[in-house]
Order: structure tokens, then sequence, then C-alpha cells
């Protein structure tokens, strides 16, 4: 398809890429893209077509990881949008909302009021049944619908240049061949273009206007010579299938063959111990949402959809679990004391030694049994989601709509998390008066007021015992910073394997458990040496 100098969506000269180790990736890397057009990129595994796309729409992730990119000249007429494997739906959200999410997005403001009607016409555009308009979950749709939903949500973002990762992972014959035509037809309705990362070859052969080889030898694409036309029947498919296989196959098993002789890339080793290192980018994580808080507000739908999914993940669904274990925890500490007394022969009066205890126990154990417990279930449960988005790459799907993750995901979890946990240790609080309230009813009557007793270093505290109540509150505020902070950091890294959320998770509770023992006993050094 010759280009038109006008219609040229990407041109791209002389870019070069070199890895962490310093080993050249790509020395001269050549790319066009224009308007209604799509260019099939083909390689072996492992040859570095991520790592192409990611330095032409996320070059400021490949730089923290160490890779070195340059380029002679670069022109962009339009913005990128990526549509990873299996369209990577944001699984909170229903099909309507994903697209509506983009919407909210654009690159050019689009009116709320007709919002609605947008979302009717894009799944209308790309085929989609009518029901997606109410409700149905992303997690309901077969593949090929999720990729058509994907590049709707793309597209409604006001992106034209389109990045699809492996379109038809997951898909037969008759679904890739309608997954094509559909693409194509959308693209050319409206100006976009389309790179396409495939190992598919009859999804290339019925797709694309052009092959693009990334070639080791020469360190950078080379164009393979098929026919530009695309076919209409199958006889036409099968015919420039088997051209493009004949170029293809051959150079496949040279880089192959190739690839296991070269060597293996070293990642970059910092001098910080693991555990500094979570520190730091925990730090990192609460930097970048401080920096992101003027824009709360821009889009108060954003905020609610991720505020609702953690709001049940981090309170809702562990509060029963806090009320119990807290009743139980504060029955049995005042069961134990007065086993001790009573068992031991002390010649104290009960009453006596409960007045003397008062709320102490409550205040000193409260801060941390429910620091710990929130970082085993609410933290664990937002880490794992977090983590699950990275794994499924709805992340990656989220920055290519341009939307970035210290707004959407983490502003919004860090708010709703934090509040979590206050309210959450209030709960434990409570439970613990609970469970010393009825123990101390039922088991000694000496006492005339339970209630009083057990609260009476809570609410008015002696001048003694203030500076306790101060530290507990201190410390439940530096949990619910420090806790939060942790879990979103540790759930937000990339993730590549299930293994790598459940590996996340435990860190987190590890990580916090940890610091939480150590500030308790730093906190009381200071306070003891003070007085």
């Amino acid at each position: 398809m010759p280009l038109q100098e006008n219609s040229v969506l990407l041109s791209l000269a002389g870019m070069q890429i070199a890895r962490p180790d310093g080993v050249a990736l790509f020395t001269n890397v050549q790319l066009s893209l224009a308007a209604g057009e799509v260019v099939a990129l083909l390689g072996p595994s492992g040859a570095g077509k991520s790592t192409l796309m990611a330095a032409l729409h996320d070059r400021a992730s490949l730089l923290r990881h160490g890779f070195e990119v340059r380029v002679d000249a670069e022109h962009l007429a339009a913005k990128i949008g990526v549509v990873p494997q299996r369209g990577a739906l944001f699984d909170h959200l229903s099909v309507a909302d994903n697209i509506r999410l983009a919407l909210r997005n654009a690159t050019t403001p689009i009116p709320a009021n007709t919002h609605a009607k947008l979302v009717e016409e894009w799944l209308a555009a790309l085929d989609l049944p009518p029901r997606f308009r109410h409700g149905t979950a992303g997690g309901h749709l077969s593949g090929g619908e999720a990729q058509r939903v994907a590049v709707a949500r793309t597209l409604a973002s006001g992106r034209r240049i389109l990045f699809l990762d492996e379109p038809s992972v997951g898909l037969d014959p008759h679904r890739i061949r309608l997954l094509a035509r559909v693409i194509r037809s959308e693209l050319q309705t409206r100006g976009a273009g389309a790179l396409v990362v495939t190992h598919n070859l009859t999804f290339a052969a019925a797709f694309a206007d052009r092959f693009l080889y990334l070639d080791r030898e020469l360190g950078g694409l080379a164009q393979l010579e098929v026919t530009a036309a695309i076919p209409n029947d199958e006889a036409e498919l099968e015919a420039r299938h088997t051209a493009l296989s004949c170029q293809v196959v051959p150079r496949l098993a040279r880089d192959e063959q190739a690839q296991g002789q070269s060597p293996k890339l070293k990642r970059r080793r910092w001098g910080l111990p693991s555990w500094l290192r979570g520190f730091t980018v925990s730090g990192e994580v609460l930097l970048r949402i401080v920096g992101k808080r003027g824009v709360l507000h821009a889009h108060t739908r954003d905020f609610v959809e991720v505020a609702r999914v953690v709001f049940k993940q981090s309170l809702l669904r562990p509060a029963g679990f806090f009320a119990i274990v807290s009743l139980l925890i504060g029955y049995t500490l005042l069961y134990i004391f007065h086993r001790s007394i009573g068992g031991g022969g002390m010649p104290v009066r009960p009453e006596r030694v409960f007045n003397l205890i008062g709320s102490m126990h409550i205040i000193a154990l409260a801060p941390a049994l429910s620091g710990i417990l929130f970082a085993a279930s609410s933290a664990s449960a937002v880490t794992a989601w977090l983590g699950g988005m990275s794994l499924t790459r709805q992340t990656t799907a989220l920055r290519g709509l341009g939307i970035d993750e210290a707004r959407y995901l983490w502003t919004p979890a860090f708010v709703v998390m934090s509040c979590a946990y206050v309210l959450l240790a209030g709960l434990f609080v409570a439970g613990m008066v609970a469970g010393g309230t009825l123990y101390l009813h039922w088991n000694v009557p000496e006492v005339a007021d339970a209630f009083a007793l057990v609260t009476a270093d809570l609410f008015d505290p002696p001048p003694g015992r203030l500076a306790f109540r101060t530290r507990a509150l201190a410390l439940v505020g530096l949990y619910a910073v420090g806790i939060t902070a942790d879990a979103i950091a540790k759930g937000s890294s990339e993730k590549s394997t299930s293994e790598a959320v459940t590996v996340a998770m435990v860190r987190s509770v590890m990580a916090c458990t940890l610091w939480i023992v150590g500030l308790e006993l730093l906190s009381l050094l200071v306070i003891y040496s003070v007085q």
C-alpha cells in the first residue's frame, strides 16, 4: 500500500535499543504505519517484539528497567493504544463500563450526556450483541468478543494507532477470520492503523497489508515480499498463507538456533537489600499518589469504580472476622488475668487487679493485632487483586488508554484502604471492650460498672497513661499508611505468573508484621526512656 504523507500515522527511523547488560537488541529499526493499514510484526519468541512495542508506547518503563533507547527520527500523528492478549478487559467493570471508561478518558473530551449513545454505537460497530449494554461482565465473553470489545475500547479513547498483541490467541480459524474482517473494517472507517504482533501466520495472512520480520542479523525489521491484496476467499487465503510461510519458517529456524547460542540477559542487581528496596518502592508509590491528589475529582466515576472494589475487599468482607476475633481476644485476656490471680492464690482481690489494668491491655494490643490482621486479610486481598490485574495485563491496557495507574488504581485504593484500617481498628477496640465487659459482668460481680472500667483509659486516661493512648493512636495512623502503601506497591509490581501474585501477598504480610513488631518495641522504648 503506497503511503501518502498526510496519511502517515507513525514513522520511525534509526531506533536503537540496548538491554540492561549493554547488549544491543536492535541497531537500526525502520518502521511506518498509515491510516487504514495493518502491519504484522513476525519473529521468534524472545526476539524482542514486545520490547520494540514498549519502546514506542511505554518507553519510560523500559528506561526504568535499565534499557537504553535511541531514535534518529520519530513522528507520531496520533495517540497510541494497546490491545493486549485476550483483550485484557477490566474485570471490575461491565463490558459497557469498559467502553465508558475509555470515553471519559479520551484524548479529546467527550460530553458525558453522549456516552450511553456512543457505547451502543461502538458495540454495534464491532458486531457485538446488544445484551452487552446491560452489565455483562468481561469474564463472560468469548475470546473473539473480548478482543472486539478491547478494540472498541481503545478506538473509543481517541487512539488511532493500535498495537495488538497476539489477538488471535485461543480462537478457532472461523473466529480468526471474523475478527480480522471486523477489525479491518473498523480501522478503515476510523482512519486508524494497527501494528500486530503475532505468531499465527493464518491470522496475519487474513489481516495484514504488510509483513515485517524482526531480523536478528539486520538488527531491525525486514519487509517480506507478499502480495498486498487481502484474500477474499479460502483459496486466496491459502495462497497468501503459503507465500508467507515460505519466507517466515526458514527465518524462524535460523533465528531460533542462533537464539539458543546467544548470551542470556543478566538483570541488573542493585546494591540495596530486598527489605530496604521494599521500603523505597512503597515510598515511590506514596509519592506518586500524593502527586496525583489534584486529579482526584477529575473523573469521580473513575474513583468510585475502583473504590467500591477495594471497599468490599478491605472493609466489608473482613469486618465480621475482626469483630469475632477481637471479641474473643478481649474476653480471653481477662479470663487469663482472672485465672492467674485466683488460681495462684494471690492475696489480691480480682476487682482491685482489674481496676489497675483498666484499658491498658486494649491500648497495648489493639494497634499491633489489628494491624497484623489487616495485613493478612484486607491488604492481601487488595494485593491479589492488583497482582491479578498485572498478570492478566489489565494494567497494560490501562496505560494503553493513557490512564495513569497512580490516579485510577492507587489513589482510590490508598484512600479507601487507609480509612478501612482506621475503621477496622476501631471495630477491633470495640470488640475487645465488648469481650472484656462481658467477662467482668458474668464472672466478676464485684465490679460495679464493667463497661466504665474497661473503657476508662480510652476516654479519660490519667496523666500517667495518656502517653500510651497517644502512642496507640499514632501507631494506628502509621499502620494505616504503611500497610496500605506496602500492599499497593507489591500488588502493582509486574507479574508474569500466578506464583508471583502469591509471593507478593506473602511478602507483604511478612514485611508488615516485621515492621509492626519493630515499631511496637521502638515506641515503648521511647516512652519508657522519656518517663
